[in-house]
């Protein structure tokens, strides 16, 4: 990275911090700020980007700039993608912004807490980090479980929840049955009581610090295949799963 980019780089971080601070503000929806923003000319697109309070803006004109999600701060300059290397500066880069594949980020699941679940005969859909007390994680279980041969995914079990989370997880990391303890995460039963003498606790302290890298703010937080995330539980499952 040349260094002109590297004090651009520089510069944003520090711009976005002066907008956390803003972040109690009340917040205004697109079309609020479309509106507030017509000044700086006719506007093609706004986009939320995957750093909190912060949005692109497009106008027709070409120019682009970023904007606090309050109408507040607006600055010009580059954002730069650190982790995949590249700058972004349209409304498309920015909707994939919110897709971060985790293979490309080096985050490989057998080195997590992970059990699946469903019909292995159809492409992986998605990652779910999920807590074994988080009452929206098991209104997720309900839902899939109503049809399991319509999905193929990975649970990776976190503990965000507190001491009693922790050793749950754990408990059902180290099952030798997996697909007992699958039950157990999904029903909140006690099925799988063979564990595993050789088993690493240690892998379900490092889903935390894989959702802190992806930003995630609880449980569930889902991943699809192509990367695209969603933190909490979706209106609709299934749209999710197929959605652009």
């Amino acid at each position: 990275m040349s260094l002109k980019k590297t004090i651009t780089a520089i510069g944003l971080l520090a711009t976005v911090s002066l907008l956390s601070v803003s972040s109690m503000a009340k917040s205004i929806n697109p079309k609020e700020l479309k509106q507030t923003l017509s000044q700086k000319g006719d506007i093609e697109g706004i986009q939320e980007l995957p750093v909190e309070n912060l949005m692109l803006v497009k106008t027709k004109s070409g120019q682009t700039y970023f904007v606090s999600k309050n109408g507040r701060f607006v600055f010009q300059g580059q954002l730069i993608d650190t982790w995949f290397r590249r700058t972004i500066d349209e409304l498309s880069e920015a909707r994939n912004a919110h897709r971060v594949p985790l293979e490309k980020m080096g985050v490989k699941l057998d080195e997590l807490a992970t059990l699946s679940f469903g019909n292995q005969d159809i492409p992986k859909q998605a990652t779910i980090f999920v807590d074994p007390n988080c009452g929206y994680c098991h209104a997720l279980f309900n839902k899939i479980q109503q049809s399991p041969e319509k999905y193929n995914v990975d649970f990776v079990l976190t503990a965000m929840l507190g001491s009693q989370s922790l050793l749950e997880s754990k408990r059902l990391n180290c099952a030798v049955d997996k697909s007992k303890a699958v039950i157990d995460l999904m029903n909140k039963t006690k099925l799988a009581t063979e564990m595993r003498e050789d088993c690493d606790a240690k892998a379900v302290q490092k889903a935390p610090i894989v959702m802190g890298l992806l930003e995630a703010r609880g449980t569930p937080f889902l991943v699809r295949e192509d990367g695209l995330t969603f933190n909490g539980l979706p209106n609709d499952f299934d749209a999710w799963l197929e959605m652009e």
